[in-house]
């Protein structure tokens, strides 16, 4: 499932901390997809970032492993980024 692949890859690599600033959130989606290497020609991970609140944005960058996306994500977070890296 690309969605438990692409978390797995986002929390092996270095996890942002703190206020999230324009374009924080999209970034490191953009590297955790192209790490996988995937491509984000339809800007998926921009309008992620565009779909969360700005408390949203600060935890989605506070996420240490996929255990913690499962427990703390919000409803919203998860609809949002399965909305954008659907299941094959």
């Amino acid at each position: 499932m690309i969605k438990k692949t692409l978390f797995a890859c986002m929390f092996a690599s270095s996890v942002f901390v703190g206020a999230a600033n324009a374009g924080d959130v999209a970034e490191f989606c953009g590297a955790v997809v192209t790490e996988m290497g995937m491509e984000d020609a339809n800007g998926g991970c921009t309008c992620f970032e565009d779909s969360l609140s700005e408390d949203e944005k600060s935890l989605y960058l506070s996420l240490e492993s996929e255990d913690d996306w499962n427990a703390r994500a919000s409803d919203n977070m998860k609809g949002a980024m399965a909305a954008r890296f659907p299941a094959p």
